[in-house]
Formats: structure tokens, C-alpha cells, sequence
């Protein structure tokens, strides 16, 4: 079973290669596949500046001593009720005590997206890529649902396993899910197939039928029913405080 760390590392690896978010080391891949301990990871997971932050809220309004422990990150990942002891203000303050700094949001952008935040909403990763949006400048949203879809956590069924190269032993798992869709009215769209990148060392075993989660394109775990029903729980929470009318 991964520890609240690793998955963690999971979701952060990709955008981190990207150099999205987090520091540029090449130390979580090391951490995933066991060669770095969860004491020695966890300096590298706090200078994630957004999602450190969102993983203190959870744990604080939930009283849970540490926020690396494993219901909190998969709160924030995936979704589970963690999440729903927490409030459109602790979000919005959030925004202003903790996004507002050098690298990050001036007071007045911190203000202006913390003004926007719809009731109901909840600190999932759905709500960061849908609501919120990049703090640091490095990804821009605006108008752009495709790349929204592809950097919140998705999930399909798996009904391919493919070897594209031989030689360099890549491999892709090809997904059927519910893709993002629209413009000013995003929502989920019908059933589509997106390839996915696996890497045997992030997810060693996948068989056709299993369930597994995406980010950036590739593919992260397989998923059980709860994690299925959370993630499409509290990614629709967020379409719908989106569009409510507050």
C-alpha cells in the first residue's frame, strides 16, 4: 500500500519534470521506486508551494497531527471527506496568507482570486487546476479546457496494454474515461480513449479492466471503487460550484 508520501510523490512527479511545481531535483523517482526513504523525501514534498499548503489545511481542520498522513494526501489527490471539513473561507484565506508572497500572487491578484471563490468549494486538486489556477506563473489555464483535462487527476478503464518500442521498453495503457469538455461551461463529456505513458516502476502490474489514474498523460495507480466514487465526487463538486450562481 503507498504511504501518504508516496502518493504524494506520484502526483507531483510529472508536473514537477515539467518544471511546473516543486524543486527541480530528480529525487521523487528515486523516492517512488525505494531508493530514498520518507524522511529523506519529505523536504522535497514541503517546497511544493501550493499543494504543501492545501495538505496543512486539510490536516489542520481535521486535527490530524501530520499533514504527510495518508487520508490527508489522498484528501487532496483523490478526494474522501477530509475534504468537507473545510470552507470557501478557509480557502480564501488561504489565498491571501499563504499564496500571497514573492514568486507567487501580489496582494492584489491574491485578493481578486480569493474574492472568486464559489461556496461549497473544497481544497481538491480539481478546484487548484479549475478554480484557482497556477500561482506560480508557470502554467496558464485561461480557455484552455484540454490542458485543464490533462493536468487534474483523471481515471479510465484500462482496455489496452501496448509495447510502442521494443528496444526502449516504452509502454502505454490506453484508457477509456470522461474526458473535460466546453468552454464556459466545463463539464464531463461522453466516453473517449487517451493513451497513456506506463512506467513499470511507478505502477508494475496493470491488467485490461483495471482502473487506473492519470496525470500529465501518464499513468499513476490503479484505483479501487471508493478512490472511483471520491475522485468523480469531488472533481463534480468543483464543476458544480463553478457554475452555481453564489
Amino acid at each position: 500500500m503507498a504511504s501518504g508520501p508516496k502518493i504524494a510523490a506520484l502526483y507531483g512527479l510529472i508536473p514537477n519534470r515539467l518544471g511546473f511545481c516543486g524543486p527541480q531535483q530528480e529525487l521523487l523517482k528515486k523516492f517512488i521506486v525505494g531508493k530514498l526513504s520518507i524522511p529523506e523525501i519529505i523536504p522535497t514534498l514541503e517546497k511544493f508551494e501550493a499543494a504543501y499548503e492545501y495538505y496543512q489545511l486539510i490536516a489542520r481542520k481535521n486535527k490530524m497531527p501530520s499533514p504527510f498522513n495518508k487520508k490527508v494526501i489522498e484528501a487532496y489527490w483523490l478526494g474522501n471527506n477530509l475534504l468537507d471539513k473545510i470552507t470557501a473561507n478557509d480557502l480564501r484565506a488561504l489565498i491571501m496568507e499563504r499564496f500571497c508572497k514573492p514568486g507567487l500572487l501580489s496582494k492584489k491578484e491574491a485578493k481578486k482570486r480569493a474574492d472568486m471563490i464559489p461556496a461549497d468549494s473544497k481544497p481538491h486538486h480539481s478546484f487548484h487546476v479549475l478554480v484557482l489556477g497556477s500561482i506560480t506563473g508557470s502554467v496558464d489555464f485561461t480557455g484552455n479546457t484540454k490542458l485543464k483535462d490533462t493536468c487534474r487527476v483523471g481515471w479510465g478503464r484500462a482496455i489496452k496494454l501496448k509495447t510502442k518500442n521494443e528496444k526502449l521498453k516504452t509502454e502505454t495503457i490506453v484508457v477509456k474515461y470522461d474526458p473535460l469538455i466546453g468552454k464556459n461551461n466545463i463539464k464531463f463529456g461522453r466516453p473517449i480513449e487517451k493513451e497513456l505513458t506506463w512506467d513499470r516502476e511507478i505502477l508494475p502490474s496493470v491488467e485490461i479492466g483495471d482502473r487506473v489514474s492519470f496525470h500529465w498523460n501518464h499513468a499513476m495507480q490503479k484505483l479501487n471503487e471508493e478512490n472511483i466514487i471520491n475522485l468523480h465526487k469531488y472533481t463534480q463538486n468543483t464543476l458544480d460550484t463553478l457554475y452555481a450562481k453564489n
